[in-house]
């Protein structure tokens, strides 16, 4: 070997570019990397085995995602004679990958070998007899490309002797499956893990997956085969893991229902539990993982709270046409409700650009999947034919046109020409998915029915879903929090700004991204009043009476709400007196769900007629209701002309029914007065917080669309004309804060 005394190993993990060209990179992240936390668990080993007994190994790692990554102190050691820098760009995605070319580009322009390695370099060579452009370029120009899982020790160790010869290879294909049954597993650093949203640790006890989905890259390049770590030293690491401080984990294996050590891990971790060490994790399984004998009870009773399952579509065609077998979409609600039964959560990965995907089909599966199978959190991805995955292989080989561009392969995309949607009508149907999915209404619904333990959890996760996929565009699993740009550090060919542009744009980013805040403040707000403890078991009471005079009162009230005497004797009576006369409105919201649920599966099923016959027959017995409750309190005028103006409403709504024809946006328009016009009035006049801060919002927006069309001086006179709501609206928001900093229900 050479004179090194010291072997300087850094690893780095790229971001990507947005669409203007700028490092995608945040104050805080959402997942920390496993690819990084795997390399440098493997590499410490190494270092603890003297495996260069002559040489100090050194790691250190930057995340492109959160962090700047130093050249120019990486190039100081660098020109150390005594030290070998070595850099590592790991656990490269395709959309990452022309950024993690740029940064290896730049290391080479300072004499400092560069290796990369991940998905796309392992799933490109797995799939294609012949470097790629984007590969040839990078080993044209001095770069190295690791192929493979690092757990073959002989095989990673060599790769590190090379480069201490000066040395490296262009190309290192390691072994294929390498048994990982006693590999060092990843560890959690703190540090690096403070600079994430949620201090969540990541593991993967197994790799490979038995199924054959073409769109997925995991079976060409982890394999079909499972491999697992022993169960003993996943127990332990998360042992040692919590002791940091570090409770909670995502087991990141792309299906760790089908690990064989699945139970040997929840019933260690149970024990754990038991113990006093609370840990909490979430999953990734597959749709017929809860039929497994006990896997739903031990996962529970080990600290599972979430489950990530790669449902993909709720249309069965397109569930066939990506190999996705063991999907039956029949059984998607049973299984939903089965793990919320046992408090488990539900997120699906659900995957929109099939063949048979339109516009329309989106928005019809996506309210399916919504009212029906009832999942609480839903990440929507564009079809992208990654490299490594057979739709890719299949598409490269017939010549079809796919976007050269990799960093659009990020699944938020139109990367092909897609055969039922022209242009932007693909990323417009994604905005649509997350816009139904997340609205306030179902945010609303789905609080209502989590436990204590899981609802700041829940509010949060809701909080940064609808603001990245309805607010900002970005995938919520690839995005951050609060911004950062540099202006120096844009993607090469894009023109670098000047001070002032730049200073522009982040203005604009800056009123932008606070609007948005703001406003979801605002709304949550409003979400909040509508799910707290409180107001939900005040309300569910109350509806009850009101739907049903002749329950029994105390009875009612003592089973929902135990020994709370001001709500029992006060907050009840008063609410009754006051909603009584609305009885019909509280009747509907009673078997609102139920009803959405219905038309969806008649919707889905294309039965359009059905489910507009269920809404019109709900809306006529609603109206006939308001009437008839307005015929028993003839001695309040002011009562009556409320009911019998929401009665017209209803039957002006029953005739654009009947003159209109019977498809999916007739469905969706009642729906939609159904909710914003009688649902909305009902909790406004049910809950005063909840009128208040409409009210409030009201006058926001109507403030903000004023200055938009530049009237400066309207906007000044509304705002005195209604300076009172102000006082209300510090108060609500004050009283929000203190909920939120309490975790208050």
């Amino acid at each position: 070997m050479t004179s090194y005394k010291k072997l300087d190993i850094v690893y780095v993990v790229p971001s990507r570019y947005d669409d203007d060209g700028y490092v995608q990179r945040w104050v805080w992240g959402v997942v920390p990397s496993n690819s990084l936390a795997v390399l440098k668990s493997l590499t410490q080993s190494m270092a603890d085995r003297k495996s260069f007994p002559e040489h100090n190994v050194t790691i250190e790692s930057y995340d492109d995602n959160i962090q700047k990554i130093p050249f120019e102190k990486i190039l100081r050691r660098h020109r150390n004679p005594d030290t070998k820098v070595v850099v590592g760009i790991v656990g490269v995605q395709s959309n990452q990958f022309p950024r993690a070319s740029d940064i290896a580009m730049r290391f080479r322009e300072l004499g400092i070998d560069v290796m990369i390695g991940g998905f796309h370099v392992t799933g490109v060579l797995a799939l294609f007899d012949e470097l790629t452009p984007e590969l040839q370029m990078l080993v044209d120009n001095g770069v190295t490309l690791v192929a493979g899982e690092a757990e073959t020790t002989d095989a990673f160790e060599a790769i590190f002797a090379d480069a201490l010869n000066d040395n490296l290879q262009s190309i290192y294909r390691l072994p294929k499956a390498p048994d990982i049954t006693d590999a060092p597993l990843p560890q959690a650093d703190p540090r690096y893990i403070d600079h994430f949203g949620a201090r969540w640790a990541t593991i993967d006890s197994s790799r490979g997956c038995p199924f054959g989905c073409t769109f997925c890259t995991v079976i060409n390049i982890q394999g079909r085969k499972m491999r697992c770590r022993s169960a003993e030293a996943v127990l332990e690491t998360v042992k040692q893991n919590c002791e940091k401080g570090v409770p909670n984990f995502f087991f990141t294996d792309d299906n760790f229902a089908r690990s064989a050590h699945w139970e040997s891990i929840f019933d260690g971790l149970k024990i754990l539990r038991d113990n006093g060490t609370l840990v909490n994790f979430m999953m990734q399984i597959d749709t017929q993982s809860s039929k497994i004998p006990n896997f739903v009870d031990k996962a529970v009773a080990a600290g599972c709270r979430m489950v990530f399952i790669g449902m993909e579509s709720v249309n069965p065609e397109n569930i066939a046409g990506a190999g996705k077998t063991q999907n039956k979409v029949e059984q998607y609600q049973s299984m939903v409700q089965t793990w919320q039964k046992v408090g488990v959560l539900v997120h699906v990965g659900y995957i929109i650009g099939f063949p048979n995907d339109t516009v329309e089909s989106v928005r019809r599966d996506v309210l399916f999947l919504r009212d029906h199978v009832g999942v609480d959190v839903a990440s929507f991805f564009m079809l992208t034919p990654l490299p490594g995955s057979v739709d890719h292989l299949e598409m490269v080989k017939r010549g079809a046109e796919i976007d050269p561009d990799l960093n659009k392969y990020d699944s938020f995309h139109e990367t092909f020409v897609h055969q039922s949607m022209k242009p932007g009508d693909w990323k417009a149907a994604t905005k649509i998915a997350y816009s139904e999915f997340y609205t306030k209404e179902h945010c609303t619904n789905i609080l209502k029915r989590l436990s204590k333990d899981h609802y700041w959890l829940m509010f949060w996760n809701l909080i940064w879903f609808r603001y990245s996929g309805v607010f900002s565009g970005t995938h919520p699993m690839m995005t951050g929090f609060f911004r950062r740009k540099d202006r120096l550090d844009r993607r090469p060919g894009m023109l670098r700004e000047s001070v002032f542009k730049f200073a522009l744009r982040r203005i604009k980013d800056f009123v932008l991204d606070s609007g948005s805040y703001i406003k979801l403040f605002f709304e949550f707000q409003e979400i909040w009043f509508l799910t707290r403890r409180r107001a939900i078991a005040c309300e569910t009471v109350t509806d009850k009476l009101i739907a049903s005079p002749e329950t029994n009162i105390d009875n009612s009230i003592d089973n929902n709400i135990g020994d709370n005497t001001v709500i029992k004797r006060l907050t009840i009576p008063r609410r009754i007196a006051r909603l009584r006369h609305w009885a019909p409105l509280a009747q509907l919201k009673a078997c609102w769900n139920s009803l959405q649920q219905k038309v969806a599966e008649y919707n889905w099923k294309g039965q359009y007629d059905k489910a507009v016959q269920e809404l019109r027959d709900q809306l006529t017995a609603t109206a006939y209701k308001l009437r008839s409750m307005a015929s028993l309190i003839s001695f309040d005028k002011h009562k009556v002309r409320a009911l019998e103006a929401i009665a017209g409403e209803i039957d002006n709504c029953i005739i654009e029914i009947d003159t209109e024809p019977a498809n999916s946006t007739t469905l969706y328009k009642v729906q939609q007065f159904i909710r914003d016009k009688l649902l909305a009035r009902y909790e406004e006049m049910s809950c005063s917080c909840v009128r208040l801060r409409r009210c409030a919002n009201h006058l926001h927006n109507s403030t903000i669309d004023n200055l938009k069309k530049g009237r400066l001086f309207s906007s000044g006179i509304w705002l005195v004309k209604r300076s009172w709501v102000v006082p209300i609206d510090a108060c609500l928001s004050i009283r929000f804060f203190f909920a939120v900093f309490r975790q208050e229900l």
